[in-house]
């Protein structure tokens, strides 16, 4: 743990090294349309085409004697909406956030706190909040969300020694203890720089920090709500490309108050659900840190402002960096080249994910290279100490196209088949998480709760499936396309 004013942000760093000489490929633009229904099964969007009715030549595929399953039924559980009412307890020394109006981006604030290890509480009670020393009022503060008493009372705290950070300030009188002249709306900024101000909170040592962009002119509904404040009173932690204030501050005698022209929780939560494809610089191999900086600061006015402030680090045992190191198993040389890498690792005392492919089907992609003779070196990995994943059976660039399927689907009678790049036939997102589970369980000798895709591909639907089909880790995204190094 971590307490006082000292401020530690911790970098996770996935390393993907790749034994087939393949690395990591970059899946379709889409991502807003999950292809295929249950019911039809087929789709073309995209110039991707996925089938249901290919059957598969006897001599494409390899079957292991007496082997068969999984048994079991996957059954996706009902959806279920969040409540902020879950977050609604904890002791005043947490961060407090008086949401203002529980249809908007909350969640995205709850998943982005507690990846950068803030204890905090929701509560739509300002008395309660304003029990705490560091208030954060989200989404938006004006006459129209809180009443006149809970607008002085706002107004109030940091005059009293308290800490308050709002969001989207657009009335309710409290230009002046936020100390700028009006919030003026707009989508077209496209730029956030931190200023040197922001510098003195957090140390942000690479240009990448300081600089990051909002939305995409060439795609507006896309971007989250944007406001600036005109005449700030203090020079601005950030600004906008135009010039104007985008995150304002003001000192008190012993508060302070920050107000906040970006809508946080939106940005985060379209970050790590939907992807900010289209604002990263760098779809892989470079450092994107965007929603990591806003986090960060947000740690250091909680820290700042509460004197009982008590964070998790984000690596454990007190370390600085923590490195994910990993292999793609995709080829047919894969599993007999990994070998050579886990003898290394073991004798260097460290420990990776080898995301196994089973591939038991001869296709466009490769020749089959998980059967009899192949599969008794998984216990040789496992015996140097490494995790094994799943890197699904097709490894199809279209994975993301596939139905969701029925949650029977078992081998040898699920038969997915890579026709060509972009189609791909008798695939189903249940069907590739609980197969290939099953089959390297069965030769690893090893519980599978990590995935990654082939190619990256990404159902929108992965994640509830992932959960039904007993994983617990995905590493299925770059943080180029999330904006973050922090796992969510």
């Amino acid at each position: 743990m971590q307490r006082g004013a000292f401020v530690v942000f911790s970098l996770v760093l996935l390393l993907i090294v790749s034994v087939s000489g393949g690395g990591c490929k970059r899946p379709s633009e889409s991502t807003a349309q999950e292809a295929g229904s249950e019911a039809t099964g087929t789709t073309s969007v995209d110039n991707a085409y996925v089938g249901t009715d290919y059957q598969v030549p006897p001599d494409h595929m390899f079957v292991f004697d007496g082997v068969r399953g999984p048994m079991e039924a996957t059954v996706i559980p009902p959806k279920v909406l969040a409540q902020w009412r879950t977050y609604d307890r904890g002791s005043d020394s947490r961060l407090a956030i008086l949401l203002t109006d529980p249809d908007s981006g909350w969640l995205g604030l709850v998943h982005g706190l507690k990846t950068i290890g803030i204890p905090f509480r929701i509560t739509s009670d300002w008395q309660q909040a304003l029990r705490h020393r560091v208030v954060m009022v989200y989404p938006i503060i004006s006459g129209k969300v809180l009443s006149t008493e809970a607008l002085q009372a706002l107004a109030a705290h940091p005059r009293a020694g308290g800490t308050l950070i709002g969001f989207n300030v657009l009335g309710g009188g409290l230009e002046e203890t936020f100390g700028f002249g009006e919030a003026i709306p707009s989508r077209e900024r496209e730029e956030l720089r931190f200023t040197d101000m922001a510098h003195e909170l957090v140390a942000l040592t690479d240009e990448r920090e300081r600089t990051f962009r909002l939305a995409d002119k060439s795609q507006p509904d896309r971007a989250v709500g944007l406001y600036a404040y005109s005449k700030p009173l203090r020079p601005p932690l950030a600004m906008y490309n135009d010039g104007t204030a985008a995150i304002t501050q003001k000192f008190f005698a012993e508060g302070r108050a920050y107000a906040f022209g970006i809508d946080a929780g939106a940005f985060i939560i379209q970050g790590q659900h939907t992807r900010h494809e289209w604002l990263g610089r760098a779809y892989a191999n470079e450092f994107e840190p965007p929603i990591d900086v806003l986090l960060r600061l947000f740690k250091a006015i909680y820290v700042t402002g509460e004197p009982h402030a008590v964070v998790l680090r984000t690596v454990p045992e007190g370390k600085s960096l923590l490195v994910s190191l990993t292999h793609d198993i995709d080829y047919s040389q894969s599993l007999r080249n990994a070998l050579a890498y886990a003898q290394y690792e073991y004798e260097q005392g460290i420990s990776a994910t080898y995301f196994i492919q089973v591939k038991y089907i001869r296709d466009f992609n490769d020749e089959i290279f998980f059967n009899d003779a192949e599969v008794p070196l998984l216990k040789e990995i496992v015996q140097r100490g490494m995790e094994l994943g799943s890197h699904t059976i097709a490894h199809s660039r279209v994975f993301h196209h596939f139905p969701i399927g029925n949650g029977r689907e078992q081998y040898p009678n699920y038969q997915p088949y890579v026709m060509e790049r972009m189609k791909a036939y008798n695939g189903t997102v249940l069907g590739e998480l609980r197969v290939s589970k099953f089959l390297i369980e069965r030769f690893g000798a090893q519980p599978v709760v990590s995935f990654r895709p082939g190619e990256l591909s990404y159902p929108l639907r992965l994640p509830e499936a992932l959960w039904a089909t007993g994983y617990r880790y995905s590493s299925s995204l770059t943080s180029g396309t999330v904006l973050t190094h922090l796992p969510f």
